[in-house]
């Protein structure tokens, strides 16, 4: 399983043969492996009742931001 960090784009699993899938932005790690995630298309987000926050084992990262030290 991948590490979900915040700015990673995220979409829920199982979801492959689904034509249209909600994606995420990872916002922050709120703690116990729960996720706050701001949900880019809102129309597909209504659709799938999702909410503001997601565990972990339901998410599947798409792409991973760049997390460079500066």
């Amino acid at each position: 399983m991948s590490d979900i960090k915040p700015g990673d784009l995220v979409t829920l699993k199982g979801l492959n043969k689904q034509k249209e899938k909600p994606i995420g932005i990872v916002k922050r790690n709120i703690g116990n492996r729960t996720f706050e995630i701001i949900w880019i298309n809102e129309g597909l987000a209504t659709r799938f009742a999702l909410v503001a926050t997601a565990k972990s084992h339901r998410l599947e990262v798409i792409s991973e931001a760049d997390q460079q030290l500066i």
